[in-house]
């Protein structure tokens, strides 16, 4: 079974992407209009940060979130194959993370859908979660 990537591993990939850029984390946390000091518990794993951090690194230093969340692909996105930026109208588009984080970041009412239903899912689920959870953490 995959070990899922956890808010550390998350975290040392942006500290990276940081790096490469060779950016000090004053640096890279104003341009995202967030501090350092929560930029620091991003790269360490300490906090989680929401979809409107996700889309604002993706536009401003043109990051892939796929290699964000799982480490998979290219750290940047080449300019000349980057997907269109994520603004839509209609849920059916929904066909790559930053499409479903640019919606979560503006709808609450869908934000609040999502974790209604992942809420249901966890109820029902719980204790192969739990289960899941226990094996990934050895």
């Amino acid at each position: 079974m995959r070990k899922h990537d956890s808010a550390a591993d998350i975290g040392e990939r942006i500290k990276d992407i940081r790096k490469k850029l060779r950016l000090s984390q004053k640096e890279m946390s104003a341009s995202l209009n967030t501090s350092a000091s929560y930029l620091s518990e991003i790269e360490t794993g300490k906090a989680n940060p929401g979809p409107g951090f996700f889309l604002d690194i993706s536009d401003v230093y043109n990051v892939s979130i796929e290699y964000v969340f799982h480490g998979n692909g290219e750290m940047f996105y080449d300019p000349r194959t980057r997907p269109p930026r994520a603004e839509f109208k209609d849920v059916n588009d929904i066909d790559s993370p930053e499409k479903l984080f640019w919606l979560m970041n503006r709808s609450a009412m869908f934000r609040n859908t999502i974790l209604g239903y992942a809420a249901m899912f966890y109820i029902e689920h719980e204790a192969i979660i739990k289960k899941s959870l226990r094996e990934d953490n050895k």
